[in-house]
């Protein structure tokens, strides 16, 4: 057990002791039986009373220190080629402007976990929650899981590796984004040779070069612990703006099980809640990438201290089964006072990148815009227009080296995508949205 619970353990036992030893040296001498066993019977419930809540804290203590060894591993056990500047102060966070987390959804779940065995991990949800350290403000913004020639940071080792951007011999699915991890765990075992999560810091430079922004640290979701976290939370409430189906599949001609039916306010559990993320089948891929952040906005405003209080055990285990970081244990309370300044003080406004907006298209993807809407989206309110820059286009596989808040600024005209005629998720405009009214309910009532 670990310090804190020791600690709790002796305190409880200390405050019993005192108060059977209060009880004893001031009874008074000849009470009769009946008295004697009312005494007895008050000193058990005090000593209950004190002991019990503090039993329970050093169960949760315990529990905790053991999650956390699960997830957060010792910064001497952890190498990576980022890492933001965290300090001892009274600010962890004085020194840092912007973290950029990388938060990836994988494939890892146990449905699949042979297959992860075998041929490493996909992530198909790509996104990245820039946070402006000072105001809590976050923006998360979203990756397409089939980015074709995903350029890399000039000087970078995976520029040096594909420099013409990410792709290679055979089926061009087998070369996007999604894929950088897997293939640099399993097929370039000298690329990223000193890091802890080769996978993940490969996939930094990946997303650093579609976005200008460096990637300090990244947080791996497999979808069973998400779904675990999501019913010891409660479930979550969400508002679904269409009719969303329970599996099928479109290829194979295989029809849903079921349907998650429009409404607001739907409140889902863990199993209907990654439905609600991940249903494409009568959608796409770019819809499901806006759901996703609504479910992480949700997920973030139900997250009060009541609920964790009330559900501490199942959340600690849902976490302890969910997550695999570079975040150390020793960036944990820095992390925490972060995540208080995002729940309490911040705004979370969204970014996606879908096919024919914000210069992304699938076939021509134009990066040097792309990482402008980002400079633009974290630096301006939830109703900034789209950057209207023109300088020259880029498809080379390098991108522009960027510091942690930093993006370039060029950008050029893409496509010509329409306007769009509402806000739902399924149709994302151009620019930045805020998440509470992208997921608002759209219907009537």
């Amino acid at each position: 057990m670990n310090r804190a619970t020791w600690a709790l353990v002796l305190v409880a036992a200390v405050w019993v002791g005192l108060i059977a030893l209060t009880q004893i040296a001031t009874r008074p001498e000849g009470l009769r039986r009946g008295r004697r066993i009312l005494g007895a019977v008050v000193v058990t419930a005090l000593a209950f009373g004190v002991a019990a809540p503090t039993a329970v804290a050093a169960r949760y203590s315990r529990d905790t220190s053991l999650a956390l060894d699960a997830i957060l591993k010792n910064k001497d056990d952890i190498k990576s080629n980022s890492k933001p500047t965290i300090g001892t102060g009274a600010d962890p966070w004085a020194d840092q402007a912007r973290v950029n987390i990388l938060l990836l959804g994988g494939d890892g779940d146990a449905a699949r976990a042979a297959q992860v065995a075998k041929y490493s991990i996909r992530t198909d949800t790509i996104m990245v929650a820039s946070i402006d350290t000072k105001t809590g403000d976050t923006t998360l913004i979203q990756i397409p899981r089939n980015v074709q020639y995903t350029p890399f940071p000039k000087g970078s080792e995976m520029a040096a590796a594909f420099p013409d951007g990410f792709r290679g011999d055979g089926d061009p699915g087998e070369w996007y984004i999604n894929t950088i991890w897997q293939h640099v765990e399993l097929d370039y075992p000298d690329l990223m040779a000193g890091s802890t999560y080769r996978g993940a810091d490969a996939l930094k430079q990946g997303v650093e070069g579609v976005t200008g922004l460096e990637i300090n640290q990244f947080v791996l979701l497999n979808i069973d612990g998400l779904s675990a976290l999501i019913d010891a939370m409660g479930g979550v409430t969400v508002n679904i703006n269409e009719k969303l189906a329970i599996g099928g599949d479109t290829a194979k001609n295989v029809k849903p099980k079921s349907y998650l039916e429009p409404g607001p306010d739907q409140h889902l559990n863990g199993y209907n809640a990654m439905w609600y993320a991940r249903s494409r089948y009568n959608t796409n891929d770019y819809n499901r990438m806006a759901r996703q952040s609504c479910l992480i906005d949700a997920i973030v405003d139900q997250a009060n201290p009541q609920t964790l209080l009330t559900n501490f055990e199942p959340i600690i285990k849902a976490s302890a089964d969910m997550l695999a970081t570079d975040i150390t244990d020793d960036q944990l309370g820095a992390y925490i006072d972060l995540a208080f300044r995002v729940k309490d003080k911040g705004t979370i406004k969204r970014l996606v990148f879908s096919n024919g907006k914000n210069g992304y298209s699938y076939n021509d993807p134009d990066f040097a815009k792309m990482r402008a809407v980002v400079t633009d989206a974290i630096a301006t309110a939830p109703t900034a227009k789209p950057t209207t820059a023109k300088p020259k286009p880029t498809s080379t596989g390098e991108a522009p080296a960027s510091p942690t808040a930093k993006a370039t600024t060029e950008a050029s005209e893409g496509g010509t995508p329409s306007s769009p005629k509402s806000t739902k998720p399924s149709e994302s405009p151009e620019g930045v949205q805020d998440v509470g009214d992208a997921c608002a309910w759209q219907g009537e009532g």
